[in-house]
C-alpha cells in the first residue's frame, strides 16, 4: 500500500497519496497488534490450524485492502470489500461504471497490484519470505495452491517450492512489463496490466479495458501472457531444466492448449462474416477472448454478447473449465475436468462389463480411488455452490435468471465478467449490499476451492 502511494508525486500529484498511506499505517497498526498477541501462542501450525490462518487471511485480505477505496475513492464498505475480494482472487468484478474518473493514480495501482498478490498467493508469498514456519509452511501452502496437484514435488522443501514460483513468476511479470512498453503503453499502464495478466485477474486503468487502446500488438502480447498465465507455472521451471518438451509430455498441457485453439477456431469461424467482415480480425478477437475466459482473466477487446448464441455457449463452457492446475487462473481446472471425463467412461464401461477393473490413467499415471472421489466431489460442489449463490442474488435483487446465475459463475469461477446486466461491458454496482457480500464470498470459495473456507462451518472442526 505505502509502494503504491510513491506513484502519486510520480505521476504529477499527491492526489490517492494519503488514502494509500493512511491505509498502509492501519493494516501494520492492526498487524502489529496481531503479531504481539500470536507471540504468546503455541507455536504448531498443523492442518486445522493452516486451514483457518488461510481463510482468515484471504478474509482480511478483503477488509484492509479495501480501506484505500474508502478513504480514497469514497466506496461504501461493502463495494470497498466486495472490490478488494475481487482483486484478491483475481475475479475482475468491479463496481465501477467511471474507472478513469473514480480512481487516482495510486489507487489504480493497488488495484491492479491485489490481483497480482492474490494470483499465485498471499499465503504462499508468505512461505516464501518465512523460512521458520517449518512443517506448518507446507500445510499454508496446500490450503492454499489450487488444483489436485497444487505444484508439489517442484522442490524437495516446500519453502523452495514457493521461492522456485514466485520467482517464475516475477520474470515472466516483468517480460510482459518491456513488451508492453515497446509496443506503446508507457511503464505505469504496462506494470498495472502485466499485475493484471499475470494475476489472471482483469482489472483495468480503462473504462473500456483492453479495448480502450485498440492495438493488435498489445493484445497479441496480452493474449500469450494470458495463456502462459493460465498453464501451471511449476511446468515452466520444469522447461527451463528439461527443455520445451517438458510442456508436451504433461497431459493437461496438451488438453489445455488444445481447448483454446479448437474453440478459438470455432468462434472465429462463427464471428467471421456475422460480427466481423475480416477474418484476421475474427481470429484476432476470438482468440483473445477465449484466452480471457478460459484462463479466467476477464480482459475484453470486444463485447461477446453480441456474438451468436453459438459462440456464447462455448464461452460459457469455458467459464466452468477454466485454467491448469498450479496457475493463477480459476474455474474447475482442466485436469479436474479430465479426470471427471475419465471417470465418466470407466463407469459406461463397467455398465456392460461389470468385473471389469479400469484405473483412471492420466496419461501414464494412475488417478488413485481418493483423488477420483475428491475430484467429483468437487466438482459437486461447485456446481452447488453456483446454484446456491445464484438463488440468493435473485432473491436479494429483481434481476432475470440469466443476470442472476451468470453474477454466481462469473464470482465462484473468478471470471469477472458475465452476461445479461452484469456482461463485459456492465458492472456490478447496481446489485444490493447483500448480493454483493454474498458474491464476494463465492469469489473466496472459489479461489481457496471451497474446502478451506466450508471446513470452518463443520462442527467437529472444532473440536479437540
Amino acid at each position: 500500500m505505502a509502494a503504491c502511494g510513491v506513484v502519486g508525486p510520480l505521476r504529477g500529484g499527491l492526489d490517492g497519496t494519503a488514502a494509500m498511506v493512511g491505509s498502509a499505517g492501519v493494516s501494520a497498526g492492526v498487524g502489529a497488534a496481531l503479531l504481539a498477541i500470536g507471540r504468546r501462542g503455541p507455536p504448531h501450525i498443523g492442518r486445522r490450524e493452516a486451514l483457518v490462518i488461510v481463510a482468515v487471511a484471504w478474509l482480511c485480505t478483503g477488509i484492509f485492502g479495501g480501506l484505500p477505496f474508502v478513504l480514497g475513492a469514497r466506496f461504501t464498505p461493502w463495494d470497498a470489500f466486495f472490490e478488494a475480494v475481487s482483486g484478491f482472487t483475481t475475479t475482475g468484478a468491479s463496481i465501477l461504471p467511471e474507472i478513469e474518473q473514480r480512481l487516482s493514480p495510486p489507487l489504480h495501482l493497488w488495484r491492479l497490484a491485489t490481483h497480482w498478490l492474490g494470483g499465485l498467493g498471499i499465503v504462499v508469498l508468505f512461505v516464501a519470505l518465512f523460512p521458520a514456519l517449518g512443517v506448518g509452511g507446507k500445510h499454508l501452502f496446500r490450503t492454499e495452491a489450487t488444483g489436485p496437484s497444487g505444484g508439489e514435488g517442484l522442490a524437495p522443501r516446500i519453502r523452495d517450492t514457493a521461492v522456485v514460483l514466485w520467482r517464475v513468476y516475477a520474470t515472466l511479470t516483468a517480460a510482459q512489463v518491456a513488451l508492453l512498453m515497446v509496443a506503446g503503453m508507457d511503464w505505469f499502464e504496462a506494470l498495472g496490466h502485466a499485475f493484471a495478466t499475470m494475476g489472471t485477474g482483469g482489472f483495468s486503468t480503462r473504462n473500456t479495458s483492453i479495448a480502450a487502446f485498440d492495438s493488435l500488438p498489445i493484445d497479441v502480447i496480452i493474449t500469450v501472457f494470458m495463456v502462459i498465465a493460465g498453464a501451471n507455472f511449476a511446468l515452466f521451471h520444469e522447461a527451463m531444466k528439461r527443455g520445451p518438451r517438458a510442456l508436451w509430455d504433461n497431459v493437461e498441457f496438451k488438453v489445455y492448449l488444445g481447448i483454446f485453439v479448437g474453440v478459438s477456431a470455432l468462434i472465429a469461424i462463427d464471428i467471421y462474416g456475422t460480427v466481423h467482415q475480416g477474418l484476421g480480425a475474427s481470429i484476432h478477437h476470438a482468440a483473445f477472448q477465449v484466452a480471457s475466459i478460459m484462463t479466467t482473466t476477464g480482459f475484453m477487446t470486444d463485447d461477446f454478447e453480441v456474438w451468436p448464441t453459438f459462440s456464447q455457449t462455448l464461452l460459457v463452457f469455458l467459464y466452468f473449465i477454466g485454467g491448469s492446475a498450479g496457475s493463477t487462473a480459476g474455474g474447475l481446472k482442466v485436469i479436474r475436468v479430465v479426470i471427471v471425463l475419465l471417470a465418466i467412461r470407466a463407469e459406461v464401461r463397467r455398465g456392460f462389463r461389470p468385473s471389469l477393473v479400469a484405473p483412471v490413467r492420466v496419461g501414464n499415471l494412475v488417478v488413485s480411488p481418493p483423488v477420483v472421489s475428491e475430484t467429483l466431489a468437487f466438482v459437486a460442489v461447485y456446481l452447488l455452490t453456483i446454484g446456491v449463490i445464484g438463488v440468493g442474488v435473485a432473491l436479494l435483487d429483481p434481476v432475470d435468471i440469466t443476470t442472476a446465475f451468470m453474477a454466481s459463475l462469473a464470482c465462484v469461477a473468478n471470471v469477472g465478467p458475465g452476461l445479461g446486466m452484469v456482461g463485459p461491458t456492465e458492472n456490478f454496482g447496481f446489485l444490493s449490499a447483500g448480493s454483493k457480500v454474498l458474491l464476494s464470498f463465492g469469489m473466496l470459495l472459489g479461489r481457496l476451492e471451497f474446502f478451506a473456507l466450508l471446513a470452518l462451518f463443520v462442527p467437529s472442526f472444532w473440536k479437540r
